[in-house]
């Protein structure tokens, strides 16, 4: 039960982000190079939101994402 249980969720962590991949592909496939990007909200790993227009002006911003388990320390 226990093997199964671990199978489940390893195939979770694996699927759903890919799912999540796939699905804004075709988002994605609307912004081409040089375009300006589109403005989103993501929330934080210390609460609250993030929005994109918060850094514009700024010649480089880095996106980071981890799985839900996981964050840098």
């Amino acid at each position: 039960m226990i093997l199964r249980a671990k199978r489940t969720r390893r195939f979770c962590l694996f699927a759903v982000p890919l799912a999540w991949v796939l699905a804004i592909a075709r988002v994605a496939t609307a912004v081409e190079v040089g375009d300006k990007a589109p403005d989103f909200t993501l929330p934080s790993t210390t609460g609250g939101n993030v929005i994109l227009r918060q850094f514009q002006g700024r010649k480089l911003v880095l996106l980071e994402f981890y799985v839900s388990d996981f964050r840098p320390t």
